[in-house]
C-alpha cells in the first residue's frame, strides 16, 4: 500500500488551469478593439519540461472606434508548454513557452468561423504553502483570421 502511495505521489499529475485578462486585437482596416479574455485548459505533463493540453477560450471585444458593434468569440483547441528554464534553485519559479492552435466561432456580432492561434511566454510560481497550485502571468500574441493582437493573462493552475 505504501508503494502505491509513493508511485501516485511521484507520477506526473494532470492539471486544470484558468487564465483571464485583457486582450487587444487589431482588425484589418477597422482599428483596435479591446476586451476581456478567459481561457480554461486541461493538461498533462509528457516529460519534465514538456506538457500537452486542451483548451477552451472566450473573449468579448468592444468594437474599434470606426466599426459598429461588439463581438464575442468562443474557441477550442490543443496546445503545448515547454519549460525554458527554472529561475530559482528550488524549481518553484519557471519560464515557459506556451502555444496553441484551434478553431474559433463567433458567438455574437459579425465574423466567420476560422482558425485561431496563440503563442507567448508564461512565468509561473509554485508557492510553498500551496502544494497543488501554481500562479503565473502570461503574455501572448493571438491571431484569428484577419485579426492580430496581444493578451495579458494572470493564471491559476491546480494539479489533481
Amino acid at each position: 500500500m505504501l508503494m502505491l502511495a509513493v508511485l501516485i505521489a511521484t507520477a506526473p499529475q494532470p492539471w486544470i488551469g484558468m487564465s483571464a485578462g485583457p486582450a487587444f486585437v487589431r482588425q484589418s482596416g477597422s482599428g483596435v478593439g479591446a476586451g476581456p479574455m478567459v481561457r480554461v485548459e486541461v493538461g498533462y505533463p509528457l516529460a519534465e519540461r514538456v506538457a500537452a493540453e486542451l483548451w477552451l477560450t472566450t473573449t468579448i471585444e468592444s468594437a474599434p472606434l470606426r466599426s459598429p458593434g461588439d463581438r464575442a468569440l468562443i474557441a477550442a483547441g490543443g496546445g503545448a508548454r515547454l519549460r525554458v528554464t527554472r529561475l530559482d534553485s528550488d524549481g518553484k519559479l519557471g519560464l515557459w513557452l506556451h502555444g496553441g492552435a484551434g478553431w474559433g466561432v463567433p458567438a455574437s456580432g459579425e465574423g466567420t468561423h476560422g482558425p485561431l492561434g496563440f503563442g507567448g511566454a508564461l512565468l509561473t510560481y509554485e508557492p510553498p504553502f500551496m502544494k497543488r497550485f501554481a500562479i503565473g502571468l502570461e503574455a501572448d500574441a493571438i491571431a484569428w483570421r484577419n485579426a492580430l493582437g496581444m493578451a495579458f493573462l494572470p493564471t491559476l493552475r491546480c494539479t489533481f
